[in-house]
This record gives C-alpha cells, sequence and structure tokens, in this order.
C-alpha cells in the first residue's frame, strides 16, 4: 500500500485527469442507465402469474390496461375521445359503451349488464389496453398522450396510469431531495470540521465515486426505480466517514512529518486498513440482500455495494490529491469545531452504566416481538399520494363502477364445453363481479367458423383461451388471497395447464416469494459481518456483543412502525436489517477498537471506558448525523411512501445505533470483560482498581 501511497502523492496531476475523464465518461453512461419501474420483472420466471403475464403479451399482445373515467360528456364527444386515444402509438384497444353498443338508441333499450359496466349516472367508463407492459417507458408515454387529450374532462386511473406517476414524481423529486441532503450535510460536515474548505473536497470525492457508481450502472440490463431513487443518497451517507477517517490521520502525521506529501503517504498507508475494513462490513451488509428470491435485492444490493467500492477508491486515491493541492486553503479558512467534546456526557454515562444496560434488556424481548409482527404492503397504488391523479381516479372509479380488480386466466384452447362449465363456476362466486371470455360474447353453439375474427383475437389466440375475470376486492390483503386461491383451485379441477396473472395475481405470488427473504437476508448479514469481525478483532466474544447491538437497534426501529400501526413497504422491511447492520456497526467497531488501544494505556475498564467515549464520540455522532441527516432529507421531501418509509428508518437506524453504542456498548465490554478475555487473542488485562 505504501507503494500505492507513493504514486498517488507523486503523480497529483495524472489523478485528477483520470478521474475527470472517468467521471465525464460515466455521466455520459447514466444517460444510457434504463430505469425499470416493473417490480414484476424481479419475480422468479417460473411463477405462474409471470409466465400468464408473459404469454398474455405474447399470444394476445396485451400488456398494460388504464381505466378512463368521463363525466358529463355526451356520448359523441367521448366517441371523439375514443378515437383519438385508438390513434395513439401503444394503444392496443379502447373499449366503451360504444363498443359493445349502438349509442344512438335510448339507453331504455340497452341490455342493463352492458351498460352498468360502462355507466354509471352521468360518467362513463372507458377500458385501455396498450401493447406494451404498464411500465415501458411506450405506455408511460401514452398516458401522458391521454391526459393531454382529456384535459379537464376527465381522469386516467389503474396499473398503466399507476405506473406513469410513479416514474414522473421519481424524476421530479430526486432532484430536489439531493439538493437538501447536499445542504443538510455540509452543515454537519461544517459543525463537526475544522475548516471550510475540508467540506468542499469531501464532496468532490464522494461526488466523483457517486458518478462512477451511477455510470457503471450500464453494466446492468437495468436498475430499479427504488434503487435509482435512493442510491446515491445512502452511497453519500454511509461512506462521508471514510474522508473523515484519513482527514484526521493526515493532521495527526503533519505533526510528525515536515514533508506534507509525507505526511499523506503515512495516512494513505494507515488509515486503508480501517477504511477497508469500515467498507468491507457496509459491503458485506448490502450483498447479503443478493439471496433474496426476488431479485431486486440483487439490484439494490449490487449497485450499493459497488457504490461503496468506488467511496473507498475515491477516498484513497482522488482526496488525498485534493487535501494537498488545497493544504494551505485548508490552513487559511479554519473555524472552531462545534459538536460536542463528550467530556462531561462520558462521565454521566459510565456511572449509569448498569441503568442503561437493564433499560436496554427490559426493552429488547418486546422490541424483538414487535418487529416480527410488523405488516407490510405490496401493492404500488399504495407507494404513491393519495393525492397523485392516479389514485384519485382509481378510488372515483372503485366508488362507481365497483373495485376494478381485473384478473386474467389463460387456459388451453380447444374445450369450449369445460370453459363454459368453469365460466358458470366463477360467476357464482360471491366476490366475482363479472366474467369475459369468448362465450359471453356468443353463443356456445356456434361454430368457431362463424364468430368475426375481431372478437376471437380479443378472447384466443393460437394456443390459449383468455377469460378476464373482475373482483370486487381490494388489489392485496387476506380476503384477496383466499378468493385467489379458490379461483385457483376451481380452475385445477378443471385443468392441468393453466396461468391466472394480474395486479393481485403478481402481488400474491410476490408474497410468497418473499416470505423468507427477511430472514434469510439477516442471517447471512449477520454470518458475514460476525466473520469480518471476528478476523479483525481476533476474536469468538467480540462480533457477538457487536453484532447483537446493532441487531437491539434494528428491533427498536422496526418496533416503531408496528407500535404506531402504520404498514411498511415489503422492501423496507426486507433490506434494513442489512442496511442497518452493515452501515452502522462500524460505530461499535470504531469504539472497541478504541476501547481496546485505551485498556493498554489505562487498565482500569471504567477509565478506559470514559476516555473511549471521548475519544469516539465526536466521530460516531458525525458519521451517524450525516447517515441520519442525508437520509431524513430524502424522507422529508418524497412523497414515495416505499423511498419514505426506507429513508426514514435508515436514518432513525442510525440514530437508535449511535445512542446504543455510546450509552449501551461500554457496559456489555466492562461486563463481558473475563469473558472477553478468554475468547480474544492479544486481549489487553485489566485492573478495576483506579490509579491514585
Amino acid at each position: 500500500m505504501e507503494t500505492v501511497a507513493n504514486f498517488i502523492v507523486k503523480h497529483k496531476k495524472i489523478i485528477i485527469i483520470l478521474y475527470l475523464i472517468l467521471c465525464i465518461v460515466a455521466f455520459i453512461g447514466n444517460r444510457f442507465v434504463e430505469v425499470n419501474y416493473d417490480l414484476s420483472l424481479y419475480l422468479p420466471k417460473d411463477l405462474n402469474s409471470i409466465k400468464g403475464k408473459n404469454i398474455l403479451e405474447e399470444e394476445f399482445g396485451i400488456g398494460g390496461i388504464a381505466y378512463i373515467l368521463i363525466k358529463d360528456e355526451p356520448f359523441n364527444e367521448i366517441e371523439n375521445i375514443v378515437k383519438d386515444v385508438e390513434a395513439i402509438e401503444g394503444a392496443r384497444e379502447v373499449i366503451w359503451l360504444g363498443t359493445v353498443e349502438d349509442i344512438f338508441k335510448p339507453e331504455d333499450f340497452m341490455d342493463e349488464n352492458i351498460k352498468k359496466e360502462f355507466i354509471s349516472g352521468n360518467s362513463n367508463l372507458i377500458q385501455i389496453h396498450f401493447v406494451n407492459s404498464n411500465d415501458s417507458l411506450e405506455t408511460v408515454e401514452a398516458i401522458e398522450e391521454i391526459k393531454n387529450i382529456l384535459g379537464e374532462k376527465g381522469m386516467v386511473g389503474g396499473p398503466a396510469a399507476v405506473s406513469h406517476d410513479l416514474q414522473y414524481t421519481t424524476a421530479k423529486e430526486v432532484k430536489y431531495y439531493s439538493l437538501l441532503a447536499f445542504v443538510i450535510v455540509s452543515i454537519i460536515l461544517f459543525l463537526s470540521l475544522e475548516s471550510f474548505i475540508e467540506p468542499i473536497l469531501f464532496f468532490i470525492t464522494i461526488g466523483a465515486a457517486i458518478i462512477l457508481n451511477m455510470g457503471t450502472n450500464i453494466i446492468f440490463d437495468n436498475i430499479s426505480f427504488t434503487t435509482h431513487s435512493v442510491a446515491a443518497i445512502i452511497q453519500l451517507a454511509v461512506s462521508m466517514d471514510y474522508s473523515i477517517f484519513l482527514l484526521h490521520r493526515y493532521v495527526e502525521e503533519k505533526e510528525k512529518h515536515k514533508d506534507k506529501e509525507q505526511a499523506m503517504i503515512e495516512s494513505i498507508h494507515k488509515t486503508f486498513i480501517s477504511i477497508s475494513s469500515s467498507s468491507l462490513t457496509t459491503i458485506a451488509g448490502f450483498l447479503a440482500l443478493m439471496i433474496m428470491k426476488y431479485a431486486i435485492g440483487k439490484d439494490l444490493g449490487m449497485v450499493l455495494a459497488k457504490g461503496v467500492f468506488f467511496s473507498l477508491l475515491s477516498v484513497v486515491t482522488l482526496l488525498p490529491v485534493l487535501i494537498l493541492l488545497f493544504d494551505e486553503a485548508i490552513e487559511k479558512y479554519k473555524h472552531k469545531v462545534y459538536m460536542p467534546s463528550f467530556k462531561k456526557s462520558a462521565v454521566f454515562i459510565i456511572k449509569r452504566k448498569y441503568i442503561f444496560l437493564v433499560v436496554a434488556i427490559l426493552i429488547a424481548i418486546p422490541a424483538y416481538l414487535a418487529q416480527s409482527n410488523v405488516k407490510y404492503y405490496y401493492a404500488n397504488e399504495k407507494i404513491l399520494p393519495e393525492s397523485s391523479d392516479s389514485n384519485i381516479a382509481i378510488k372515483e372509479i372503485d366508488k362507481l363502477f365497483s373495485n376494478k380488480n381485473q384478473l386474467a386466466l389463460i387456459l388451453p384452447k380447444g374445450n369450449k364445453l369445460k370453459e363454459f362449465q368453469l365460466i358458470k363456476e366463477l360467476e357464482a362466486m360471491e366476490e366475482v363481479v363479472d366474467v369475459k371470455e369468448l362465450y359471453s360474447m356468443v353463443d356456445v353453439v356456434i361454430p368457431e367458423t362463424f364468430i368475426p375474427e375481431d372478437i376471437k383475437d380479443n378472447f384466443q389466440s393460437e394456443h390459449y383461451s383468455l377469460i378476464n375475470i373482475n373482483l370486487n376486492l381490494p388489489m392485496e390483503g387476506d380476503i384477496t388471497k383466499d378468493s385467489l386461491n379458490k379461483i385457483k383451485t376451481k380452475v385445477s379441477n378443471y385443468y392441468e395447464e393453466w396461468y391466472l396473472t394480474g395486479e393481485s395475481a403478481i402481488y400474491s405470488d410476490l408474497q410468497k416469494t418473499t416470505a423468507k427473504d427477511f430472514k434469510n437476508v439477516n442471517i447471512l448479514s449477520i454470518i458475514l459481518i460476525s466473520s469480518i469481525i471476528l478476523i479483525a478483532f481476533k476474536s469468538i466474544s467480540i462480533p457477538l456483543i457487536l453484532v447483537f447491538i446493532i441487531q437491539l437497534g434494528i428491533w427498536i426501529n422496526l418496533a416503531i412502525p408496528y407500535i404506531q400501526g402504520t404498514e411498511l413497504n415489503f422492501i423496507s422491511f426486507i433490506i434494513i436489517g442489512a442496511i442497518q447492520l452493515g452501515a452502522t456497526v462500524d460505530y461499535a467497531i470504531l469504539f472497541t477498537s478504541r476501547y481496546k488501544e485505551n485498556l493498554e494505556i489505562i487498565s482500569n475498564r471504567n477509565d478506559a471506558s470514559i476516555q473511549t467515549i471521548k475519544d469516539t464520540g465526536r466521530s460516531i455522532l458525525t458519521s451517524a448525523l450525516i447517515l441520519f441527516t442525508g437520509t431524513f432529507s430524502v424522507y422529508l421531501i418524497t412523497s414515495m411512501s416505499n423511498t419514505k418509509e426506507l429513508t426514514l428508518l435508515i436514518g432513525r437506524g442510525a440514530i437508535i445505533s449511535l445512542i446504543l453504542v455510546l450509552m449501551v456498548l461500554p457496559s456489555l465490554l466492562i461486563m463481558f470483560d473475563k469473558i472477553i478475555r478468554f475468547s480474544t487473542f492479544n486481549w489487553p488485562k485489566t485492573n478495576d482498581r483506579r490509579r491514585r
């Protein structure tokens, strides 16, 4: 590492030029990174609902679906709107009252069953089928065109409209909360550092790492909108302290070396091990997400782990160059450090160490039980705020036309009598509003050769028959899950091969797929991070103590939404454990490392603990505040519930971990001193008698 450090310090211009070139290339590359909003694409391909979704697109040309609600408009005006929508590229089929009835005959003479499907009072409903999926760029652009055609005359709801609002809202809000995060983190750095210049250099360093990370996402087919919306902020928040470690070491080394370049070489050499160890635990936490059956974990884990690696790389190579180039400016623009010194609070904490420990033990069991009972949701429409256009439209459509929860049942083509019998059973279900298929449009005894092709094409492909089922149920929940199971049982009585797809079916499969992900991700992250700590400290007991203290913080963090009675997005629930453990166990590692150093000088455990809080308190507080404020700024700005929940959990988790490390960890290290000495290589001997 010393050879590398020499090269970095001696070739400052080369390093700067290299980063400029790489950042420009990465910035261009980021323009070609595709952001995916279709969470179903991350489900295993062998799931029944995903197979059905693919057949629906490939054999029937049906991708996305949306509904238009128009009020107080005459039929001739609605017909004009329908023609304009049909002309939009990407719209496969537009179905309204005029599709199946003569709009010029009196309403009293129209079929009542057809009327209630498309008319409710003065409101008219139009159904649109798109060629591409709900989340494709073509469908999103088509929704935007439909909105322009409608103006104030109507509103658009349904899955495709939800996806449109998700994409537009995310794209708009990322800019705002990124700016706010920059401002708030700048304030924290100003309060904790000695110079006005240092925060600027830190942002340049981590900013370069973020650009490199975002640009290299081009190696993936796409990244999820969840990853896209939070990756940069999380990368900034979890890796800024690496810069602080290097800078503090450089200040120390400058006092020992007259030559500042030699001081930086020593700083890089001595800091690399601590920074790389710190980054390894964070990377391990993120990589644990990759074992999720739901592949969004792999997406998020790979991007965040790659981001931390680039942050480590830029802190070790780019930041030293910037510090050396601006060393005089750093010295010139120094100011007072405003972070607390922890001199008084350290004594206060250690005097009451067992009180804090008892409180932590009393909290642990109920927190564990509470977090294991947190409820979570899957539906995309719950991610958007209630004030979003699509959610307003969905509520209005549900109120006027019952719940538009549409399923697509795909069966092998050929046995129309069997289909007819199955349909009768499905129609008899209380939760089924209606069932549409070929033989609900024409008599079952009519030969297929007599059926018009345009009607046949809607319900039959070369290999399959399509049956549309409308439920008067919400998109997810126990009642919906039970109804889906009933439908599947009935279909299985008639067919060996069948596929049930649609929003509800996909959410149901998603729930089954992710049921064990939370436990698996937590177990793997604990194993990986414990292994790193075991190697770093050459200890069996220390990994158990440090991981427990952060795991307690995770339980407390997840117990809060249970107490509040709020649901979490399932992704937030699954990944928060790995992220909080990976990102904040560094606080415990830093504290324990310094405690060990202090024990070698101060053999009394209480005195060593007091000194350790004084030594590490400010650094841990700064790191936790950066993580808290960086993610909390996203929480304040975003209206997307999944992003809001995840960033709140991460930020709150940082503060909880901070409190536990400074208030509870000292008592655990003191209480288990004999066990630690027995199970740890070269742990200092202690003497509880105070030196006079």
